[in-house]
C-alpha cells in the first residue's frame, strides 16, 4: 500500500513537470507571435528654414537744434539802415537804392539814403567810420576810397582795417568818352589831337584820388600827352559838363553815362579797364592799345568793423538773397547796372580791395603819382 502510494506521488511529480514544460513552450511561442513588426525606416522631415528677421527701420538723425544766434541778430536792425553813396545818377546811387529798397523789405526795416560824393570817398566812408559797429551805416565803397585815397590824402582818418567788408555788388568797364560831334572818332586820331593842342583837352573827373584820374594821370605818363583833369561832383554833373562843352571828354562807368551813348550824344574812343562791356566789344582797352595804364572798377558794401558776428551773417545772407531775386536783377539790368559774375561776398571782396591796395601802392611810387596826387 505503501508502495503504491509512493508510485502514485512520482507519477503525478512527473505530470507536473510535463505540464510545465508544455506552457513554458507556449509562452515563448506567443512571444514570437506577437513580436510587433519593424516598420520601414524613413527620413526625417526637414525642419522649416528659419525667416530672417526683420530688419529693424534705422532711426532717423534727430534734427539739430537751430544755433542759437546772439540777440543783437534777433534783433537786428532795431532802427532804420542809412545808405551812403556818390552823387545821383552815380552807379552807386543807382545800385544803392535799388538795393536798399530790397533789403528794407527782406529785413523789415526802413532805409535811408545820404549822396555824399567828393574828397576821394572819405565823405561817404567818413559817417560809417564814426558810427558805432551795429551794421547800420552802410557805405557803397567804390576802388579809390581804400586804395588810393588813404595813400595820398594826409587827411584821411581811416584805413582798410577799419571796416568790415561785407559784399562786392558791381564791377563794370570805364570808357574814355566824347562828344559824338568830335572831331575824331578812334583813340589814334584823339592821340594825334591831343598832341597838335597841348594843354586844351579837359577830362571831367569824379576826383583827385578816384581810379579814373589816376588811369588818365599814368597814360599822360606813358604818351607825354599833355591834358587836364577837372573834378566834379559825382557822374551827374561830369556828364552835364560835357554836354553843355565845359570839357572835351570824361572818364567813367559805362551805366554812368550810358544813357547818353544811347541817344547819341556821346561816343567811346577806349576803354580804360581791362575788360569789356560785352555788348560793345569792338572798342579797344588800354591795354590793347599797348598801355599799363587802366583802371580797377567795382563797387562794394561795407560797414564799421567790430560789429557782432551774428549780425553780419544776417546781413550777408540777406544780401545774397536780394542780388539772387530776379525782380531785382532785372532792375540792375536795366539801369546797365548788373555784370553776372561781379558779385561775391566779405572774405573774397576783403582780398579784392587788398589786392588793388597793393597795385596802387606798387604804382603810385614807380611812377611818381604819389607825389603828383598828395596833399
Amino acid at each position: 500500500m505503501r508502495k503504491m502510494t509512493k508510485l502514485l506521488s512520482l507519477l503525478l511529480a512527473l505530470c507536473m513537470v510535463f505540464s510545465l514544460a508544455a506552457c513554458g513552450g507556449s509562452s515563448a511561442e506567443q512571444k514570437e507571435d506577437t513580436a510587433p513588426e519593424t516598420q520601414p525606416e524613413t527620413e526625417p522631415e526637414a525642419e522649416p528654414e528659419a525667416e530672417p528677421e526683420a530688419e529693424e527701420p534705422e532711426a532717423e538723425p534727430e534734427a539739430e537744434a537751430e544755433p542759437e544766434i546772439s540777440e543783437a541778430a534777433q534783433n537786428y536792425p532795431d532802427g532804420p539802415i542809412t545808405w551812403y553813396m556818390q552823387g545821383p545818377g552815380s552807379a552807386a546811387d543807382t545800385i544803392g537804392r535799388i538795393l536798399g529798397d530790397a533789403l528794407a523789405k527782406e529785413l523789415n526795416c526802413t532805409c535811408l539814403y545820404e549822396n555824399l560824393p567828393g574828397a576821394g570817398g572819405m565823405n561817404e566812408l567818413n559817417p560809417v567810420f564814426d558810427a558805432e559797429p551795429d551794421a547800420t551805416k552802410i557805405a557803397i565803397l567804390a576802388v579809390p576810397y581804400l586804395t588810393i585815397t588813404p595813400l595820398t590824402n594826409s587827411s584821411c582818418r581811416y584805413t582798410m582795417d577799419d571796416f568790415e567788408m561785407i559784399h562786392c555788388i558791381f564791377e563794370q568797364p570805364q570808357c574814355l568818352v566824347v562828344p559824338a560831334d568830335a572831331p575824331y572818332d578812334t583813340f589814334e586820331e584823339w592821340y594825334a589831337y591831343v598832341e597838335e593842342n597841348p594843354g586844351t583837352f579837359r577830362f571831367a573827373v569824379p576826383g583827385l584820388s578816384s581810379v579814373h584820374t589816376f588811369a588818365l594821370e599814368h597814360l599822360k605818363l606813358e604818351t607825354g600827352l599833355d591834358y587836364s583833369c577837372v573834378v566834379y561832383d559825382g557822374a551827374a554833373e561830369m556828364n552835364a559838363a560835357l554836354l553843355g562843352g565845359h570839357v572835351e571828354g570824361l572818364v567813367l562807368g559805362f551805366s554812368e553815362f550810358s544813357a547818353h551813348f544811347y541817344t547819341g550824344e556821346f561816343k567811346i574812343i577806349c576803354y580804360t579797364t581791362n575788360f569789356k562791356n560785352p555788348d560793345y566789344p569792338d572798342y579797344p582797352t588800354l591795354e590793347e592799345l599797348g598801355y599799363e595804364a587802366r583802371g580797377i572798377p567795382f563797387q562794394g558794401l561795407c560797414i564799421k568793423a567790430g560789429a557782432d558776428p551774428d549780425v553780419v551773417a544776417k546781413l550777408n545772407a540777406a544780401i545774397d538773397k536780394i542780388l539772387a531775386d530776379e525782380s531785382v536783377i532785372e532792375q540792375l539790368k536795366a539801369a546797365d547796372s548788373w555784370v553776372d559774375g561781379t558779385c561775391y561776398g566779405g572774405e573774397e571782396f576783403a582780398q579784392t580791395v587788398k589786392n588793388a591796395y597793393d597795385y596802387y601802392d606798387e604804382l603810385l611810387v614807380s611812377t611818381g603819382l604819389i607825389d603828383e596826387l598828395s596833399s
